[in-house]
């Protein structure tokens, strides 16, 4: 039988969109999804310096930072419940854990990223669409909807997917393979997630088995009707 998610609050809950400048890829290749997965999960926390001056350290050094700077000792600033990594444009359904922590998450990981794409792909300026856009959820339902929204989008959003995905688990930039099995195809992501959020959701909606075809159920179909108020593309 279904259950209510431990210490659920609705007002806690929200989907974050946003995208690339004109809408412009900001991934080109499996790296750039890589370095976007590992620049957020180091903006999780509360940081003492930025995630390229992380990376600039000497390996053996890095190990020594991160000893005297353990996770366990900064603070969190959300946690990610489910999210989708397309060709130009991201998916959060996020969980606020800090006060105005989802606009330093988002701040510093788009910021860092820029930088990076910028360098690498000698550009400048912007290169997302302004500030992000984020919608409240208000119901157990909503949320659930939202996240068969997100781990849809690779199959439903056919102009920014040139790998012509047909079932959302064959997608490696995503959180649902988490959901429906316990594993993900990116490794890289299982960092992301917050395993107890998921494992409660899959649990209300009554399994990992019941969740997949509830959110398979949709494939072919419009997966926003119903939840129009909280898509933001």
């Amino acid at each position: 039988m279904a259950t209510e998610p431990r210490n659920f609050d609705q007002s806690y809950y929200y989907h974050i969109y946003n995208c690339g400048v004109e809408k412009r890829n900001i991934f080109t290749n499996r790296y750039d999804y890589l370095r976007f997965i590992d620049t957020i999960v180091y903006y999780l926390h509360d940081q003492n310096i930025s995630f390229v001056q992380y990376k600039n350290l000497k390996k053996e050094v890095q190990e020594a930072w991160l000893k005297l700077n353990p996770k366990g000792l900064k603070t969190l600033r959300v946690s990610i419940i489910s999210y989708c990594l397309m060709p130009n444009h991201f998916h959060f359904l996020l969980k606020l854990v800090k006060e105005k922590g989802i606009t330093q998450f988002l701040s510093d990981l788009t910021n860092s990223y820029t930088r990076y794409f910028n360098l690498k792909y000698d550009r400048m300026g912007s290169l997302f669409q302004g500030t992000f856009k984020a919608k409240p959820i208000i119901s157990d339902e909503s949320l659930l909807e939202v996240t068969r929204y997100i781990h849809l989008n690779p199959v439903v959003s056919t102009k920014t997917n040139p790998y012509q995905i047909l079932k959302p688990e064959s997608y490696p930039f995503s959180s649902y393979t988490f959901w429906i099995t316990n594993s993900i195809l990116n490794p890289k992501g299982l960092e992301v997630l917050n395993y107890q959020e998921v494992q409660d959701w899959v649990t209300y909606e009554g399994g990992r088995k019941k969740y997949q075809g509830f959110v398979e159920s949709k494939i072919g179909r419009e997966s926003e009707i119903g939840i129009e108020d909280l898509i933001l593309e």
